[in-house]
């Protein structure tokens, strides 16, 4: 089973979550035991979680007239059971009823608030190293998050405006058109990639942008450096599959070239492909989806070109084919740390 961390609001939304707590589904409820076992220390969250469905039962379901009668009258039950002891004095029945109508009234805040909250706040999802996530949108368009990645977006989307993502790491889009051709829009730090339905990869990493599209056609709005008190300036791209786009804002530095663009999202599969790649962008491309460290000490190395396939679970396949293709030699010096030397310095 795949590792996925959830926030409790995830949690509320997860259907395999409400198959669970409401529907009481047997696979369901496997499904979480084994969650439960490998992250122990979200259990808190998980009860909690739980608690406030079964409080607000399907939060798709809209409460009824008929709902609020029905809770009255369980309210009005649970105190009496738990008040048969109290001593009545005069006045006592109004100041129960106030009472009740206070208990009431927070049940239903709370309900409402949660009904709310869970169907218009923004969602946030987050990947550690070593781990994916695939995450399904309102518009069932699909985005499969890289290692050490986060996304979010507004938890409901409307039939009018575009449908807005955000951003911060890598991910892979796989965006449905829709008949009304509304806009589906990426933001980064450094570009709002704009599309109506369409396949691309996007990297923010290393302060700049990179945007690989394999399908479809995407336009670029670059977020370019004004001047003191100036809305700053946006330049667009229109980008065609197999080109690249890479910008970054803070040095306005652009780039745009034709590439394989299987090789940039051949990630989703466990596997780092290159294709005449300098050695040193390798390296920091393993660093940055392996969270290991390589020291590079070998000058002459770092613009030797790199071509083939690594796997993520494997990186001595890439340091073997290193030390016999560039006479280099590679130490681990700590648990996730090398250095790249050449043969007659070790």
């Amino acid at each position: 089973m795949t590792s996925r961390e959830f926030t409790i609001e995830a949690l509320l939304q997860d259907p395999v979550f409400r198959q669970w707590v409401i529907e009481k589904d047997a696979k369901a409820a496997a499904y979480w035991q084994q969650w439960l076992q490998q992250h122990p220390h979200r259990a808190a969250d998980l009860a909690k979680a739980r608690e406030i469905l079964l409080l607000i039962g399907d939060p798709s379901h809209t409460p009824a007239a008929t709902d609020a009668v029905e809770t009255w009258e369980r309210v009005l039950q649970s105190i009496d059971s738990g008040s048969a002891k109290l001593v009545r004095m005069p006045g006592s029945r109004m100041r129960r009823w106030w009472s009740y109508a206070a208990v009431f009234a927070g049940i239903l805040v709370m309900t409402y608030a949660i009904y709310f909250f869970l169907k218009k706040d923004t969602l946030h999802y987050a990947t550690a190293m070593g781990e994916m996530q695939t995450v399904e949108l309102p518009d069932h368009s699909l985005v499969r998050l890289n290692v050490n990645s986060t996304l979010r977006y507004a938890g409901e989307w409307d039939n009018k405006g575009p449908r807005e993502v955000w951003l911060n790491g890598e991910a892979f889009f796989t965006v449905q058109h829709q008949h009304n051709n509304r806009r589906f829009i990426v933001h980064t730090t450094d570009v709002d990639i704009q599309v109506v339905g369409t396949e691309f990869n996007v990297n923010t990493r290393r302060v700049k942008t990179q945007v690989v599209l394999s399908t479809g056609v995407v336009k670029l709005m670059l977020n370019k450096k004004g001047t003191p008190g100036d809305v700053p300036a946006q330049a667009h791209i229109t980008m065609k599959p197999g080109d690249m786009v890479t910008y970054s804002a803070a040095t306005e530095e652009l780039t745009n070239e034709k590439v394989d663009p299987a090789a940039y999202a051949s990630w989703r599969t466990g596997i780092l492909s290159f294709d005449d790649m300098p050695v040193a962008e390798v390296i920091r491309s393993l660093q940055d989806n392996l969270g290991i460290v390589i020291q590079l000490e070998s000058d002459s190395l770092a613009q030797q070109t790199y071509t083939g396939s690594i796997p993520t679970n494997n990186i001595d396949v890439f340091f073997k084919t290193l030390e016999r293709s560039f006479n280099v030699h590679i130490r681990k010096t700590g648990t996730n740390t090398y250095t790249i030397v050449n043969q007659e310095d070790k």
